[in-house]
């Protein structure tokens, strides 16, 4: 086997596990909003940044977005109900944090949950956000 072949092959694998790994992580997302992350894909955002994409996100597919902070031992966290579909953003003082699909919080979580009022960013300021946060990122 040439060293091009194996390169290839080599090459073939990592899209093959790159895209497992891209699958498994869109996982107990909706299908609209799987499609919608895809353009942020590898994109790190804060917790409170992740709060800001998911509600631009569901202004432009006409859903609603409902941004809360609960207040968890030892932290708080930022989580979002994106029609329905409950998500993680993660630590509200975290500067880098995933989305993860989470179970909608207990009535007495919710009970003491403070609502977080975001600015809805259209597709070119989501866009300067995260190439602001990539830079500050790498600095």
């Amino acid at each position: 086997m040439t060293s091009k072949e194996m390169k290839g092959r080599m090459t073939s694998k990592n899209k093959t596990t790159d895209s497992k790994v891209t699958n498994s992580k869109k996982n107990g997302f909706p299908p609209r909003l799987a499609e919608l992350l895809t353009s942020y894909e590898g994109v790190s955002l804060s917790a409170l940044d992740n709060l800001k994409l998911l509600a631009a996100l569901a202004a432009q597919a006409e859903f609603g977005c409902e941004c809360l902070e609960l207040s968890d031992e030892p932290r708080a966290i930022y989580v979002a109900n994106w029609d329905g579909h409950w998500f993680d953003c993660g630590f509200s003082n975290a500067y880098s944090a995933e989305i993860r699909p989470m179970v909608r919080p207990s009535e007495a979580r919710l009970a003491t949950a403070r609502r977080v009022e975001v600015p809805l960013l259209n597709a070119q300021q989501l866009s300067f956000m995260c190439m602001q946060y990539a830079h500050f990122d790498h600095c």
